[in-house]
Order: structure tokens, then C-alpha cells, then sequence
């Protein structure tokens, strides 16, 4: 198992519209909340706005854990390798999509991942090089981080539900 999952916010958007909705699996909710204590998993304060910006019940559930251990705020570390992604994405891509890919929090967790050696969580796609489009597994690729989708995770975990 890694040390540590870093998790994009559609992991938990595609968990609550999909397979793990919150009136129909809340023990994979509950998991959720024993790793961020046990420190498995975290995500971005940058997610924790993405999904509290929201008025559902996952905004809900969002705000009653913004101040324990689940969304982390970005250290010193962090914020030099996001400027170090930043510079990457401004330089490879038009400026229409690294600007969309620089104001959200996917640069966030691919820094937070790199910094603490962590693996990031994300349901996106590796796209080809000649994508206009910015990818949170393009980008980890670049940073030598590994990525894996929430299923990987939960079975590397041992998660049952």
C-alpha cells in the first residue's frame, strides 16, 4: 500500500453521483473518514472549496470536515512545486486551458502528492501529447508522480463495503 492517497474532488463527485451514493453506501463514506484520521487519504483545501462551492449533499458533508485532517492547506513546500506545475502548464498549453487548469485544485493535488511522496486519486484520463487539453495524468507523468483511479485505491486499501 502507498503512504498516502492524495484524492482529486472527482473522486468524491463520480462516488456520490455513481456507485457510492451517500443514501446507498455510507459505509464507503465512513472509510473515507477512518483514513483521513488514520492519514491514508487527504485532499486539497482547493477541493474542500471546489466541493463546499456546492448545495448538495456532499457541499454538506464537505463543510463538516473542513477542519479535520481530510483537506489539507497547502505548505510551503507544496505551494513551490505547484509554481514549478504552473510554469510547466503556462509554457506547454494555450493559455485558455492552463488558465482553467491552474484557477481549480488538480495542480494542488499533483504538488501535495509529489511534495509527501504520495499517490494522487483522479478519474481522468491520460490524453495524448497533442491534447489541448490540461490532464491531471499528463501532468503527474511530468512530476513523476504515480495516479491511480478510486477503484485501484480502494482494492490496494482493502476497502470492503
Amino acid at each position: 500500500m502507498a503512504s498516502r492517497y492524495c484524492l482529486d474532488a472527482n473522486v468524491f463527485i463520480q462516488a456520490k453521483n455513481g456507485p457510492y451514493g451517500m443514501d446507498i453506501v455510507p459505509s464507503f463514506w465512513q472509510f473515507l473518514d477512518e483514513q483521513a484520521d488514520a492519514e491514508a487519504i487527504c485532499s486539497s483545501k482547493e477541493v474542500y472549496e471546489e466541493l463546499a462551492n456546492g448545495d448538495d449533499d456532499l457541499a454538506i458533508w464537505a463543510k463538516d470536515r473542513k477542519d479535520g485532517g481530510m483537506f489539507v492547506e497547502p505548505d510551503e513546500k507544496t505551494q513551490v512545486v505547484f509554481a514549478d506545475i504552473a510554469d510547466f502548464v503556462i509554457e506547454r498549453y494555450v493559455n485558455h486551458q492552463a488558465r482553467l487548469f491552474l484557477d481549480g485544485a488538480d495542480p494542488w493535488i499533483i504538488a501535495q502528492a509529489k511534495v509527501e511522496g504520495a499517490v494522487v486519486v483522479t478519474h481522468e484520463k491520460l490524453v495524448t501529447d497533442n491534447s489541448a487539453k490540461v490532464k491531471i495524468p499528463n501532468i503527474c507523468i511530468q512530476f513523476e508522480v504515480k495516479y491511480v483511479d478510486t477503484y485501484e485505491m480502494l482494492r490496494d486499501m482493502g476497502a470492503r463495503f
